[in-house]
């Protein structure tokens, strides 16, 4: 596991010991911000890594230009541990909470891009998707191949793209009312 571009490129993370973190791939990561490069502009965002368990998609938007990234999980000693190893814990606020209560209790929170990777057991879909849709970003979701959005929010996906095992699905809520 490693930080693919930016001021932090091939900086290595460290990799959870257990099973419980499912990490993306290098591979799916690297597609994932080849598309997003294309439309979006990393410098000076601010964005959100939601289930971050090792934080590597939110440090890998802050080695692209991002000003500043909020990391949300349950279990934050991973993500804790990568940011002292790459040494940037003043862009990063690292928050051990249930996600949905976060969403739900932060509902002001400021961020152009969202991006959640929940368990793939994961059930309260809908109700992370109700949170967000609020809220006038990009969001990212990360999910098996067993997910289908619900009618209400399908119509809010910009792109489906599947990386090996990995399938994202990018909902554009930025111009929702």
């Amino acid at each position: 596991m490693r930080i693919i571009s930016g001021y932090l490129k091939s900086r290595i993370l460290i990799a959870p010991d257990s099973e419980s973190i499912r990490p993306t791939s290098d591979r799916a990561k690297e597609t994932l911000f080849n598309i997003l490069a294309n439309t979006e502009d990393f410098e000076g965002i601010l964005c959100m890594d939601l289930f971050c368990g090792s934080g590597s998609l939110g440090f890998e938007f802050i080695s692209r230009g991002a000003s500043k990234c909020i990391f949300v999980d349950k279990d934050i000693s991973l993500t804790d541990r990568n940011m002292h190893k790459l040494g940037i814990s003043d862009k990063c606020e690292v928050y051990k909470s249930d996600v949905i209560d976060f969403l739900r209790k932060n509902p002001d929170l400021k961020s152009e891009i969202i991006t959640a990777d929940p368990p793939y057991s994961y059930n309260e879909y809908e109700n992370l998707l109700e949170c967000i849709s609020g809220m006038k970003v990009l969001f990212i979701l990360e999910h098996s191949e067993n997910y289908t959005s619900g009618i209400k929010f399908e119509k809010y996906i910009i792109l489906k793209k599947k990386v090996g095992t990995v399938n994202f699905s990018i909902f554009d809520f930025k111009n929702t009312s």
